[in-house]
């Protein structure tokens, strides 16, 4: 293969640098087993340099690096390309400590703290943003608050000494982890008095679940109550934590079943964090049950159960239009009786899908559903839908084995899905013998 022309070598090389970090890794993998010669290999040699480029600008800039991605709505953050450009200025004013950072970025010397070259360039950083006399720092200017960027990077050695514990000071905090959360904290806030809640929007920018840091505001202030939390300087957590709460609320009380068993199970985790929120917010505040955030946490979860419930309750009804049945007499029309399954045409794709969406929302409602309270009406809805989904199973059973009351590749295809839908009401075993014996009564 032909070598590639320069110009489109530009064009791919600064396609490459501007790639986000997925993208980057997606086409890092593609070129895996491209040659050692040629213009694959030649655009392979660029990713990995600009892999390897990242790894370090990454780590050395580390406490701001999860503020430059993108973020939820409503939380601080910073343009991609402010880190690009951040980092590309840096190593034009300062190479050699640039260089001696990729060298003190193996994993040995980072398990024996980070380098003070890390911390040095960090300080760097912040006074070019403020003074803006490069063309690469008066670029960031012109896309971002350049100065609160700065201060952001003011606490580079604050946050970056904090991040190895961080993990154990949102699953297990002691007291002594809190004595350590309680310092970091107090060097923050003698760097500026608004130095504090910035310490804890980069510390929780580094969590998957960034409201979890309420753990650790909740370890520095020794447990606050509410009319305190509410009214201090860090409000902003907690505030953030309750439209949350809210917003799950909304997406189980909205959800669409014409989404499938993604959206069922989406639902469901939205269910289970708000479970782990209200927990976590009664555990971290002291709060009243007439103080500014009490009502409000009160009124969330009864809202959330109600939510859930009515999504159960309306299970069976689903389950009835996809597994659709036929009136055995007059009284069976005039509500008399449930009837028998309907196996004359193929199966509802949309009514399925609706099924399936609503079983498992149920199905994995389970680690949450007692805590949150809807535990016994969860029970019941299980109870119902498997009596329903027994009694289907048995009569579609005998269509397929004698033919009699409906179309057997009909009926085959109904247990199918019922058996899939067993899988969410039961277990996967159970589905197993239903198709076992679904194949042997098409045998048969």
């Amino acid at each position: 293969m032909p070598a590639i022309a320069a110009h489109k070598l530009q064009i791919i090389r600064t396609l490459v640098e501007t790639a986000p970090d997925a993208a980057l890794r997606s086409l890092e993998l593609a070129l895996a087993n491209a040659g050692g010669q040629g213009a694959l290999a030649t655009v392979r040699a660029m990713v990995e340099d600009e892999t390897a480029d990242r790894y370090v600008r990454n780590t050395i800039l580390s406490p701001i690096a999860p503020l430059c991605q993108p973020r939820p709505e409503g939380l601080p953050q910073f343009p991609r390309r402010a880190l690009a450009l951040l980092w590309k200025a840096l190593k034009v004013e300062a190479p050699r400590q640039v260089a001696e950072g990729a060298a003190r970025c193996n994993p040995w010397d980072l398990d024996n703290g980070a380098p003070d070259v890390f911390n040095e360039l960090c300080k760097m950083a912040a006074r070019g943003l403020r003074a803006a006399e490069r063309p690469d720092y008066e670029a960031i200017a012109q896309i971002c608050d350049a100065d609160e960027l700065a201060d952001y990077l003011d606490l580079s050695v604050i946050v970056r000494n904090a991040l190895p514990r961080l993990s154990e000071w949102v699953s297990r905090m002691s007291g002594e982890r809190a004595a350590a959360a309680r310092l970091a904290y107090r060097d923050a806030c003698a760097i500026s008095d608004d130095a504090g809640p910035r310490m804890f929007e980069m510390l929780a920018a580094h969590l998957p679940e960034p409201w979890r840091i309420l753990r650790v505001i909740s370890a520095v202030m020794d447990r606050p109550n509410d009319r305190y939390l509410a009214s201090s300087e860090v409000k902003e957590f907690g505030e953030r934590m309750l439209a949350d709460i809210e917003a799950s609320i909304e997406h189980v009380r909205g959800f669409d079943l014409d989404g499938g068993e993604a959206s069922g199970r989406s639902a469901a985790a939205s269910a289970q964090r708000i479970a782990h929120q209200l927990t976590e917010f009664e555990q971290a505040v002291d709060v009243a049950k007439d103080g500014p955030w009490g009502k409000r946490l009160a009124k969330f979860k009864q809202a959330a159960a109600q939510a859930a419930e009515t999504r159960m309750n309306a299970a069976d009804k689903e389950l009835g239009l996809a597994l659709p049945l036929r009136p055995i007499s007059m009284m069976g029309k005039m509500g008399g009786g449930k009837g028998v399954p309907k196996l004359e045409e193929a199966p509802d794709a949309i009514l399925v899908r609706r099924a399936t969406s609503a079983l498992a929302f149920i199905e994995d409602l389970r680690p949450c559903a007692a805590q949150a309270g809807y535990g016994s009406t969860r029970a019941k809805a299980l109870e119902k839908l498997n009596q329903r989904l027994d009694q289907y199973i048995e009569d579609s059973l005998h269509v397929a084995r004698t033919g009699e009351g409906g179309d057997p590749q009909v009926a085959r295809a109904y247990l199918e899905i019922a058996a899939a839908y067993i899988a969410h009401t039961r277990d996967e075993k159970t589905a197993e013998i239903v198709r076992r014996r679904a194949v042997a009564a098409m045998a048969a």
